[in-house]
């Protein structure tokens, strides 16, 4: 223990090598005075509670906290702990207490849900892993929009299935995926309360929804040429808001055949020009696995316009919305999409029927790459099954990259083909007649 005056606690640092230095106190034992490198000094006090557990009881910051009033508040606890009162524990209850409170209502079990959920703790499993950022973005967006006005004042325990089936079903009227969205949270909010032990039974569970319908959009060849067009002059086109800067993520998003989340996140990091490749890591895939693309001279090409045009230092794609460095809204993103349809009066499309629409041509007589390599090109999962797919996920690491970029090369040429109205040149054959 230390003999402790007002000048040592001014200016006691931590030694080399260490994060922060503890003094213990002469005249009153147990009371700890802790400064850390940064300078941030406080008083807290150790003691034993009738359980025989060691607690540690934070008393303030110093200086707001002198050593005399230090002192004196740590007689105070002590006797309190001296008639078996524990203060900690007290605390931590009263803690819990409210926190308990707080969740029985759906807002507060919305706020725990979605800390939980970006850490994997959101379910009663040990395999629970982290929510992706985009996902709970997503689920909060529906949430505050939608559920949060009906439910977020409601009692948990009091929210009944007929509430829900009633809410649903009047969202389903709106927009088929708007009533299964809303479901869909409120089901993972009430599965949630039964995990906290909030309620014995989720009754979300078996609220009929609209499935979503498979899509089956291909864009035509006309269309894809409208399209580019429109995105290279904007200006050109009646009635279409586009900013040149959208034009160009969107048609990357065509070129590279990866889903616009990823597109518009991408990093100039991200980017090696010498081996014309594009790593996406793990954290922004939906499969969790980093994923190389292969650049053709198109999508080069598009870069070259994106650092022209934006310049950002970080993102390739930043938002015009913001000072800071911060890359596009993917909602924003859909949205340029819309527009583009609106004014060239196409069927409804959206930016991921980009991938379909490539995927096809790829696999087609056109260019006649094999499935495979395609689900490579736009990570999906391998075309196998069974224990070819355990080794695929867990052992076989192969990134088909010369198969990848013969595809992607082979789409590139084709698309600018279309986009120039011109026949396919004529040493151009499928992939798979190339002898």
């Amino acid at each position: 223990m230390t003999k402790l005056t007002t000048d040592l606690l001014k200016n006691a640092m931590p030694g080399a090598g260490k994060n922060r230095l503890e003094l213990r106190d002469d005249d009153e034992p147990g009371l700890l005075f802790r400064v850390t490198t940064s300078g941030m000094r406080s008083w807290s006090i150790r003691y034993v509670n009738n359980a025989g557990e060691h607690r540690r009881k934070t008393i303030g910051p110093f200086p707001s906290v002198g050593l005399a009033k230090a002192r004196g508040l740590a007689r105070k606890i002590k006797g309190e702990v001296a008639s078996k009162v524990d203060i900690v524990g007290v605390e931590k209850e009263a803690k819990a207490d409210a926190q308990r409170k707080h969740m029985n209502r759906l807002a507060g079990l919305a706020d725990a849900y979605f800390a939980d959920a970006a850490l994997g703790l959101h379910r009663a499993t040990v395999k629970a892993k982290p929510k992706r950022p985009s996902t709970l973005a997503e689920e909060k967006r529906v949430y505050e929009k939608l559920v949060k006005p009906q439910f977020g004042d409601t009692p948990v325990a009091d929210i009944k299935r007929k509430d829900i089936a009633d809410f649903v079903s009047k969202q389903t009227r709106k927009a088929k995926s708007t009533g299964r969205h809303c479901r869909n949270i409120l089901r993972q909010l009430l599965s949630y309360a039964v995990h906290k032990e909030l309620i014995d039974y989720n009754p979300a569970n078996s609220i009929a929804v609209v499935n979503s319908e498979p899509r089956d959009r291909v864009l035509s060849d006309e269309e894809l040429r409208s399209f580019w067009r429109a995105c290279e002059r904007p200006g050109q086109i009646e009635d279409l808001v586009l900013s040149e800067d959208m034009g160009i993520a969107l048609r990357m998003a065509l070129v590279t055949l990866q889903r616009g989340g990823e597109v518009v996140g991408m990093r100039w990091m991200e980017i090696d020009r010498k081996a014309r490749t594009w790593t996406i890591p793990a954290a922004r895939m939906k499969g969790k696995r980093p994923h190389l693309v292969p650049l053709s001279d198109l999508a080069l090409s598009l870069l070259d316009e994106a650092e022209e045009m934006i310049g950002g230092k970080e993102f390739v794609f930043q938002s015009p919305r913001s000072h800071d460095e911060v890359p596009m809204d993917r909602r924003a993103f859909t949205r340029a999409m819309n527009r583009i349809v609106t004014a060239l009066k196409f069927p409804r499309a959206t930016p991921h029927d980009f991938r379909r629409s490539g995927a096809t041509a790829i696999t087609g007589e056109r260019i006649g790459i094999p499935r495979f390599i395609v689900s490579q090109v736009i990570a999906h999962a391998a075309d196998t099954g069974g224990a070819a797919a355990v080794t695929g996920m867990h052992y076989d690491l192969n990134d088909y990259l010369p198969d990848k970029r013969r595809a992607l090369g082979a789409w590139a040429n084709l698309l600018q083909a279309i986009i120039d109205g011109k026949e396919r040149p004529d040493n151009v054959v499928p992939l798979a007649q190339a002898g």
